[in-house]
């Protein structure tokens, strides 16, 4: 992964976020809590999909960080359980994946209602700007 921290500061950039990283990497999720919180944003984890869906029920989130390969209950599974409760479309998740997934199977669940994606490894500075442009869309 990279980690650059010179991303420019917008206007838009300067509201907190509230956001949720379900992964159960947890050097992955230290990383960019550590990141998002030097950019002045709120990050809540979740190791486990369960954990992170249940989080998802009970809060309101700005963005939701979801990787899609973790043991058990996977982000397939996250996505499943809100779609069938039409929770879907009114959380702005950003899928972010190493698991071998084609174009076709992203753009499928950016139609069922996830906001955006990215592949692992991640520019940082990519993610902060899908971040931020999916928290204000």
């Amino acid at each position: 992964m990279k980690f650059r921290t010179n991303v420019e500061k917008k206007d838009k950039d300067s509201k907190e976020l509230n956001i949720l990283i379900i992964d159960d990497n947890e050097q992955i999720t230290k990383m960019l809590t550590t990141f998002l919180g030097l950019k002045n944003h709120k990050c809540t984890v979740a190791n486990d999909g369960k954990q992170g869906l249940a989080l998802i029920q009970e809060n309101h989130y700005d963005v939701v960080l979801l990787d899609l390969a973790m043991p058990e209950f996977d982000g397939y599974a996250v996505i499943e359980s809100l779609e069938s409760k039409n929770l879907l479309k009114n959380n702005k998740i950003i899928v972010f994946t190493a698991s071998t997934i084609t174009q076709e199977g992203l753009d499928a669940l950016v139609d069922r209602g996830v906001s955006s994606y990215i592949l692992k490894p991640i520019d940082i500075d990519l993610l902060l700007s899908k971040i931020i442009q999916s928290a204000t869309s």
